[in-house]
């Protein structure tokens, strides 16, 4: 059985910032696992719970994979994005700071690992129902395309290229680096899609003959950037479609107070989509991802997260 060694980094015990890094196997390659930059969701912990309980129980790795399943203990533990004590958001101030605030410290502390590894997969839960997918700076850099293309999931979406994100500064680079986005709510976890991401960084490591195992030869899909469908009304949005259809520039989507209809005015696939709820004007319903080389480009500044629009009443 390979069991695993942890490593506790304290980045200020006085409010419980301690980073803990369980690492199976100690030679190369190593593959990083990071999840729960902030407080979203805790589906993506608990896929990175199943894969430390599925590497337990193997007889042997070769290489080594480290896992980090709480990258932001303080923000995970209020369930908030940006962190109570600087406002600031992880993902946004890499590769931090060693002598910053907790947060920037913290970004420092994991890209120290991050530094060394060999591939880096970071794994995030959506805020919106979604599929399952990849998120990767896939049209800049072949070393990012190629771990991408060997993750079994369907899509992949290019990255937006925010500085400050550890999968734009890891690939910058020169690290081998994706983000896994999963459908996961706030308040439970969706242990369907955990297992599934699970299989998937599975079958990567079994790809990369880091442990034995039958393969499944992966088949993906190259995409442009994600391009979001907002509402222009108030009311009660219902969904007219399903997550991961094809949509063609017009196709309705959804409707609003079931008179206003939600048009997408992309082609693509659609990655997430609004459960039926109430919707202010300016509110995203839709996430589509285009077919490669052929999206609009955004007239506003690309963010991994939109702003939320201030409501009216």
């Amino acid at each position: 059985m390979v069991k695993a060694v942890v490593d506790a980094v304290d980045i200020d015990p006085k409010t419980g910032t301690t980073l803990g890094f369980y690492s199976f196997g100690e030679e190369r390659p190593n593959l990083l696992i990071i999840s729960a930059m902030d407080g979203g969701s805790a589906t993506d912990v608990y896929a990175s719970y199943l894969i430390m309980k599925y590497l337990e129980n193997i007889e042997r790795i070769i290489g080594s994979v480290t896992i980090l399943p709480v990258a932001n203990p303080l923000a995970f533990r209020l369930g908030v994005k940006v962190s109570p004590l600087d406002s600031k958001d992880l993902d946004s101030v890499f590769p931090g700071d060693e002598h910053g605030t907790i947060t920037e410290r913290t970004a420092w502390e994991i890209w120290r690992r991050a530094s060394q590894a060999d591939y880096i997969i970071h794994l995030k839960t959506g805020r919106q129902n979604c599929v399952s997918h990849v998120v990767a700076m896939h049209r800049e850099y072949i070393h990012v395309r190629n771990v991408a293309s060997q993750i079994a999931l369907p899509i992949t979406v290019q990255c937006s290229g925010q500085r400050g994100t550890l999968t734009t500064e890891a690939a910058h680079d020169g690290i081998p680096i994706i983000s896994i986005e999963m459908r996961g709510d706030v308040d439970q976890v969706d242990s369907q899609a955990a297992v599934e991401v699970r299989e998937a960084i599975l079958n990567f490591m079994k790809l990369k003959e880091m442990i034995s195992g039958d393969k499944i030869e992966t088949s993906v899909t190259m995409t442009g950037r994600m391009q979001h469908i907002n509402v222009e009304t108030e009311g009660f949005f219902v969904p007219r479609v399903n997550l991961g259809e094809t949509v063609q520039s017009g196709n309705v989507i959804g409707t609003v107070q079931d008179t206003i209809d939600v048009v997408s005015p992309f082609d693509g696939v659609l990655i997430s989509l609004s459960r039926m709820n109430y919707v202010f004007e300016g509110d995203i319903v839709a996430r589509i991802a285009p077919p490669l080389g052929d999206y609009r480009a955004s007239t506003q500044p690309d963010v991994e997260e939109p702003t939320p629009v201030r409501r009216k009443w």
